[in-house]
């Protein structure tokens, strides 16, 4: 069975991580440091070392908090080239807004930042997208902190996945930053970062969720750096800076192909902390995050918490607790019941975790309305999924 080295990382309170007897790092102050890695065939990893107040489980994370994830089944790497049939449903014309609703369309055109665009027609998230991929690799600025946990004094840069034709699309297509979890890629880098069993390294294996949301229209700008919640600027805010930058460089191929206003970031384990530290960020019009939290502060857009059931690294009671703690915004917790720590991701476009972040940031970032069922109102889609556990806030219970 494949194994995830992807950390829990650094807990600021044990309303975001449960508590040391769960594996997770407890208190402020927690587990800090670098992976030694986890050992195959169920084997612990060498110790637990915590900062003051931290504790870390017999056989979960080494110093620093890294720890293997569960089985992930096969793992490939990341593949661009995602196509899809096109999406049903009709839209709305510039400026309007769409109607739920079987075949509704979708959000509002016309002006969105310096792009001029229509809006997009609804598309089912449990399917592939309407729109072929392209992966823009090693692009942008040097971000992150250096050492990397992977790479070491190479500091790292950007992959971008998007669809192939934004500049001829008609439409303008929303960014979304996406952060990974600790030591880890949105796909392999040889020849450090690459999946291979017999020597222990799994490294490069979001290919399925970050090739599913490019699919759906999503600029999605994936940082390189294995540590995305350290640093200052972290690196997913550097990459943000950066492709708002480009949307206004008439040299850029995403020059007035981006919609500037809808912005949204998602993160796993390490990268949901990441996501979770930047939530105040007034550019963000949603936020999503996958088996790791951390305390919130200044969220003011609609958020999904994520995690899996049989998750022994980031345990469901600790990202339960910070989904509690927004009341003020809609928030959606979904719990996959049978899913660890990184199987999630190759479920298929089917698959809860898949069609639950592309359904989310269609509906938060295109004004999709057609697929608000999936998440609003007492018969929620999710909420009667048997594969999942759902729980809306108050903000959520009307359709």
């Amino acid at each position: 069975m494949r194994r995830w080295l992807l950390a829990l990382g650094v807990c600021v309170s044990t309303a975001a991580c449960g508590n040391g007897s769960d594996g997770d790092a407890a208190a402020s102050g927690g587990a800090v440091g670098t992976d030694s890695g986890a050992t195959g065939g169920g084997g612990t990893a060498s110790g637990g070392a915590t900062g003051s107040g931290g504790t870390a489980e017999s056989g979960g994370a080494s110093s620093g908090g890294a720890s293997s994830g569960g089985a992930g089944g096969s793992a490939p790497g990341g593949s661009s080239g995602a196509t899809g049939g096109a999406a049903s449903g009709g839209q709305t014309g510039s400026g309007g807004q769409g109607n739920a609703g079987s075949g509704g369309s979708t959000g509002s055109g016309g002006s969105t930042g310096s792009c001029v665009g229509d809006p997009f027609p609804t598309a089912d998230p449990t399917k592939t997208g309407p729109f072929s991929v392209t992966a823009d690799k090693n692009v942008g600025p040097l971000a992150g902190v250096v050492p990397d946990p992977i790479y070491g004094d190479e500091q790292q840069r950007f992959n971008v996945y998007r669809p192939s034709n934004i500049a001829t699309s008609g439409h303008c297509h929303p960014i979304l930053i996406w952060a990974n979890g600790y030591r880890d890629n949105p796909e392999q880098k040889p020849p450090k970062c690459v999946v291979n069993s017999g020597s222990n390294q799994w490294c490069g294996q979001y290919g399925p969720i970050v090739n599913h949301l490019a699919s759906h229209g999503f600029v999605v700008v994936a940082s390189l750096s294995t540590a995305t919640a350290d640093g200052d600027p972290l690196p997913t805010t550097a990459g943000l800076d950066w492709i708002l930058e480009q949307a206004e460089d008439a040299s850029s191929p995403y020059y007035h192909a981006l919609d500037t206003t809808k912005i949204g970031q998602l993160g796993h384990s390490y990268g949901g902390m990441s996501t979770c530290k930047t939530a105040s960020d007034p550019r963000f019009s949603a936020l999503g995050t996958i088996c790791g939290t951390t305390a919130l502060k200044g969220v003011h857009t609609p958020m999904l918490f994520f995690c899996g059931g049989n998750d022994s690294t980031v345990k469901c009671s600790g990202v339960h607790d910070v989904f509690k703690t927004v009341t003020d915004q809609p928030a959606f917790f979904l719990n996959e019941l049978k899913a660890d720590h990184g199987s999630w991701v190759y479920q298929g476009a089917n698959g809860v975790s898949l069609s639950s972040a592309a359904a989310w940031f269609r509906v938060h970032l295109m004004d999709d309305t057609a697929n608000r069922n999936f998440f609003y109102g007492d018969n929620c889609k999710f909420c009667t999924d048997g594969r999942a556990q759902a729980e809306q806030n108050a903000l959520m219970k009307v359709p």
